[in-house]
């Protein structure tokens, strides 16, 4: 594979002296000392170039943010001999987002908000697959809930069951409620929400994608950018630190407040916020990772999991009334 990555880093004018192996992509070490990244990419040709323009866009716009190197040719993306395609953006030297660090993470969704706010000029027409409709989350949850019937039935007909299957049916009832409710509540909800709720998402925010640096605060790795809800970004940060931190309620309304200091979050927002939160994402996740996976093995990790999700039931559940109130007052 270094032979063959050896052989597409001569299709770029900079000068490297090393390579080395990092998480799904290779960092190049050019002769002046800055890194680049070079990485597969899933999309179009066109999607790579809309791409390109959105990270310009950015940084024509005061924000730091990668930029994509063209090829000698002039091209955004590099397609080898079995037509995989790679594109190559600078780097930036820092630490990730720590999870267990308050004012990080605090940090990542004041930047968060702060993106949004820029996103909100980039006035180029995404294509209909880079957008979601406020229909899109209902949709989603109704196929998320049909995928979780389907695990139920199956292991339902199973005569003899290991430890996850076991506990999977015992919790399956208690979760599937959960389900239906969120999806209540999205019928019940505004169908046509302003469009000012909705603009350009990063589309896979975590605390991977935030690096902090010399410069400061830098959001990276927008492959996945396309247009939705705002508070789908933040839910999805949201969710993952509420998981990290037991739902620790005080952190939860100290999240919420330090987005909304710097970009105000109106009453559908947070009802949609709420609304995710409510759905078991996570028991989704799990049911659906066991299923795709070989289930003539018992999996100790979903069992853990799984063990996980259902310790933390009394917190969350406590967590989302509180937010429920405050969505409501």
């Amino acid at each position: 594979m270094y032979n063959r990555t050896e052989i597409i880093l001569e299709a770029y004018p900079c000068e490297f002296t090393d390579i080395q192996k990092g998480r799904g992509v290779y960092i190049c070490l050019c002769q002046d000392g800055s890194k680049k990244i070079l990485k597969e990419f899933s999309g179009s040709a066109s999607k790579a170039g809309l791409l390109d323009r959105f990270l310009k866009y950015l940084k024509d716009h005061g924000s730091i943010a990668e930029q994509i190197v063209y090829t000698k040719e002039e091209q955004v993306l590099f397609t080898d001999i079995d037509e995989t395609r790679y594109y190559m953006r600078t780097w930036f030297d820092g630490r990730e987002c720590d999870t267990r660090n308050r004012e990080d993470i605090l940090c990542a969704v004041r930047r968060l908000a702060a993106l949004h706010l820029d996103t909100a000029g980039f006035e180029e027409e995404l294509p209909p697959n880079m957008c979601h409709t406020p229909e899109f989350l209902e949709q989603e949850y109704d196929r998320h809930t049909r995928e979780l019937h389907k695990v139920y039935n199956y292991i339902r007909t199973k005569k003899k069951r290991n430890e996850f299957e076991t506990r999977f049916l015992n919790e399956y009832s208690y979760y599937l409620k959960q389900a239906d409710d969120a999806v209540h509540r999205l019928q019940n909800m505004d169908k046509e929400p302003s469009e000012q709720f909705f603009g350009i998402c990063h589309g896979d925010y975590s605390q991977h994608n935030l690096l902090f640096t010399a410069n400061g605060p830098v959001i990276i790795n927008y492959e996945r950018f396309c247009k939705d809800a705002y508070i789908s970004d933040f839910a999805h940060f949201f969710r993952k630190i509420m998981e990290k931190h037991n739902w620790n309620t005080g952190l939860g309304m100290d999240l919420i407040s330090a987005y909304d200091k710097v970009r105000r979050l109106e009453r559908w927002e947070l009802q949609q916020l709420g609304v995710r939160m409510v759905y078991p994402e996570k028991f989704w996740k799990v049911a659906n990772h066991y299923f795709n996976s070989k289930k003539s093995w018992a999996n100790n990790r979903d069992s853990e999991k799984l063990g996980k999700i259902c310790a933390q039931e009394k917190e969350r559940t406590e967590f989302l009334r509180i937010l429920s109130y405050f969505v409501q007052g």
